[in-house]
C-alpha cells in the first residue's frame, strides 16, 4: 500500500482540482462547516456539493453564503446523502470529507496525487484526537477487514477518500449508516486497485453523531454479512468447522469408549454422525459458492474494463 509523510507543503498534483468534487454530508455542522468550506477554497478546490440532511441549525446558510451547491438528500442516513451526492457528481473524480473540521481539507492534495494508478485512495488518520475506545475499535474492524478481503485499505472507517466518480455510480450501495465506507471499500477492491495515504486528524467541531457501541456493533455485523457475501470460502469455512469439529470428537469418544469399555452411546454416536454431516456440507457449500463467486469476479471485471 502507498503511504506518504505527514507534510505536504510542496506538494504539487498532476490533476487539475477542477476535475474533483468534494463532498460533504451535513446534519447540524454549523459549527465546522464554515472553516471547512473556507479551507477547501484556499487550497483551490471549487466545485463543493453540500448534501444536507435537513438540518435545523445555519448549516445550509453557511454553506450557500460561501457559494457552495447545496442539495437535499434523499435515502435515509450517511449511506443516503453519499447515494445521493452520486446522483449529482459530473467531474471525473469524487471526493469525501466531514463537515466537522477533523480533516483538513490540505490533506486531499495527497490522495488526488494517486488517482491515476488507484480507483480509491483513503485517507488514513492519525492518532491523535482518537478517543482510546475507538482506536481499539477502529484496529479491530480494520483486521477483520483485511482477513475477508485480503487487503489492507489502512483505514477503512475514514471519512476522506477519493473515488473515481464512473466506477463509484456503478456501485450498488445498500447500507444505511456509518458503515457505508466499508460498502464502498468492499465493492471497490473488486473493481480496482485501493490505496491510502497517511493524514492528520484534527478535534471535531461540534456534537458527535457516532455511538461507539452501537454503531460499531452494527459495523461488525456489516462485516460478517461481507464475508459471506465476498469471502464465502472463509465465512461457510467457519461455520463448517463449528460443527465439523465437534461432532469427529464426539464420534471419537463414541468409537473409543465403546473399543475400551464395549459401551456403545448411541445418543452422542447419532449426534456426532449429524454434526460431522453439517460440517461436511459446509465446506461444500464453501467449495461450491467459492466457485460461483469467482465466475462473478470475472464477468465483473471484464464489465468494468469496458467501463474504464
Amino acid at each position: 500500500m502507498s503511504k506518504e509523510g505527514s507534510s505536504n507543503e510542496n506538494i504539487e498534483t498532476n490533476i487539475s482540482k477542477d476535475l474533483v468534487t468534494v463532498v460533504l454530508c451535513t446534519l447540524n455542522e454549523e459549527e465546522g462547516i464554515g472553516k471547512v468550506l473556507d479551507d477547501l477554497k484556499a487550497n483551490g478546490y471549487e466545485n463543493i456539493l453540500v448534501i444536507d440532511g435537513y438540518s435545523t441549525d445555519a448549516t445550509v446558510k453557511i454553506a450557500r453564503e460561501r457559494g457552495a451547491r447545496v442539495i437535499y438528500q434523499h435515502w435515509s442516513g450517511k449511506a443516503g446523502a453519499v447515494k445521493t451526492a452520486l446522483d449529482y457528481v459530473d467531474t471525473p473524480y469524487v471526493a469525501f470529507l466531514d463537515a466537522d473540521a477533523t480533516y483538513p481539507p490540505k490533506e486531499l492534495d495527497k490522495l488526488i496525487l494517486h488517482v491515476p494508478k488507484y480507483v480509491e485512495i483513503i485517507g488514513k488518520r492519525s492518532k491523535e484526537n482518537i478517543p482510546l475506545l475507538h482506536r481499539f475499535g477502529n484496529a479491530l474492524i480494520n483486521k477483520l477487514f483485511a482477513l475477508i478481503f485480503s487487503v489492507d485499505v489502512g483505514d477503512v472507517l475514514s471519512g476522506m477518500y477519493v473515488l473515481h466518480t464512473n466506477l463509484a455510480k456503478t456501485l450498488n450501495l445498500n447500507s444505511k449508516g456509518f458503515e457505508i465506507e466499508i460498502e464502498i471499500v468492499s465493492q471497490m477492491v473488486q473493481r480496482g486497485k485501493v490505496t491510502y495515504v497517511d493524514i492528520r486528524y484534527e478535534k471535531r467541531r461540534g456534537k458527535r453523531k457516532l455511538s461507539s457501541f452501537k454503531d460499531g456493533m452494527k459495523i461488525v455485523s456489516y462485516l460478517i454479512k461481507m464475508a459471506k457475501d465476498y469471502n464465502p470460502i472463509l465465512f461457510f469455512s467457519i461455520i463448517a468447522s463449528i460443527f465439523l469439529f465437534p461432532g469427529l470428537i464426539t464420534l471419537g469418544y463414541t468409537f473409543i469408549d465403546y473399543l475400551l469399555h464395549g459401551i456403545f452411546h448411541s445418543g452422542y454416536a447419532l449426534m456426532g454422525t449429524a454434526l460431522t454431516l453439517v460440517g461436511v456440507q459446509g465446506f461444500l457449500t464453501a467449495g461450491t459458492a467459492t466457485i460461483l463467486k469467482r465466475i462473478e469476479y470475472h464477468i465483473l471485471h471484464n464489465n468494468n474494463s469496458r467501463v474504464q
